[in-house]
C-alpha cells in the first residue's frame, strides 16, 4: 500500500514511467480520470493532483470537454531537479531526437574545487561535449572523473550515458547527486567557452554525485541554455 503523502507522487512517476517505456504515445489520450483513479486505487483529487504536476511539467496537456493527452513535444526539455537521470533520457522524453558533438576526453590536474569535492590529490580525466536536441545545441558540458576511478577506461573514447557507461564498464552504480544552481557570468574561461558554444543566456549546475557507498565519483559541470529548459523540484 503507498503511503498516504506520497501517493500523487508515485503515480505521477508511474504515468512517466508508462510514457517512457511507450506505453502511453505522445499525442495519444489517457484513460479518464473514474478509470484511472479505479486503477491506482485513490482519489480522483489525489490523481488530479498528479495528473496537475505532469501538466505544469509539460509531460500532458488538458483539452477543455475532451480529455487529457500526452504531450507530441514540449516546447522545453524538463528538468526534475528531484529525480537523477541523465540529459540524453530528459531530451527524449520530449520527443527530441538526442545526439552529442565535439566530444573531448583529456587528463589534467584537478582544480582546488575539484579535488575538495572529489577528495582526490591526484589527476581526473574530463568528458568535455556537447548535447544536442533535433541538432540544436541546448548543453555543454564537463564530467570530471578522478584518475584512480578512470584509469584507463576512456582512452578509447566515449559516447552515451556516463551513468550506463559507469555501470555496465566500471561496476558503479550513481546512487543520488548533490546539485548548486549557478549565474553564468563572464568571467571564468569555462562559462566564456559555454557563451561561445551556445549563446548567451545560461545556467550553470554544478553536479556532483556518489555511489551506494557515499563515495564522490564525478563531478560535473553542466550548462544549459536556459531557454531550453524547465527546472522543476518537489518542496516538502
Amino acid at each position: 500500500m503507498m503511503e498516504k503523502k506520497l501517493l500523487y507522487i508515485r503515480i505521477k512517476e508511474e504515468i512517466e514511467r508508462r510514457i517512457q517505456a511507450g506505453e502511453i504515445k505522445p499525442g495519444e489520450r489517457l484513460p479518464s480520470e473514474p478509470a484511472l483513479a479505479k486503477e491506482f486505487e485513490v482519489s480522483r483529487p489525489t490523481l488530479r493532483e498528479s495528473l496537475k504536476m505532469l501538466q505544469r511539467e509539460g509531460t500532458l496537456i488538458s483539452k477543455n470537454g475532451v480529455g487529457t493527452y500526452v504531450n507530441e513535444r514540449s516546447s522545453s526539455i524538463v528538468n526534475p531537479l528531484n529525480k537523477l537521470r541523465s540529459l540524453g533520457d530528459m531530451i527524449k522524453s520530449v520527443g527530441y531526437k538526442d545526439s552529442e558533438a565535439d566530444v573531448k576526453v583529456y587528463s589534467q590536474e584537478a582544480e582546488t574545487e575539484w579535488a575538495e569535492k572529489l577528495q582526490t590529490s591526484g589527476p581526473v580525466v574530463i568528458l568535455e561535449r556537447v548535447r544536442t536536441a533535433d541538432e540544436m545545441k541546448v548543453a555543454f558540458y564537463y564530467n570530471i572523473i578522478p584518475m584512480e576511478i578512470a584509469a584507463d577506461h576512456f582512452t578509447e573514447g566515449f559516447s552515451g550515458a556516463i551513468f550506463d557507461f559507469l555501470r555496465e564498464r566500471l561496476g558503479i552504480t550513481v546512487s543520488y547527486a548533490i546539485t548548486e544552481i549557478c549565474a553564468v557570468g563572464a568571467g571564468g574561461a569555462r562559462d566564456r567557452r559555454a557563451a561561445e558554444v551556445l549563446g548567451e543566456g545560461l545556467l550553470l549546475l554544478k553536479q556532483l554525485h556518489f555511489d551506494e557507498n557515499d563515495r564522490p565519483v564525478f563531478y560535473s559541470l553542466d550548462y544549459l541554455k536556459s531557454s531550453s529548459f524547465q527546472l522543476f523540484v518537489r518542496r516538502d
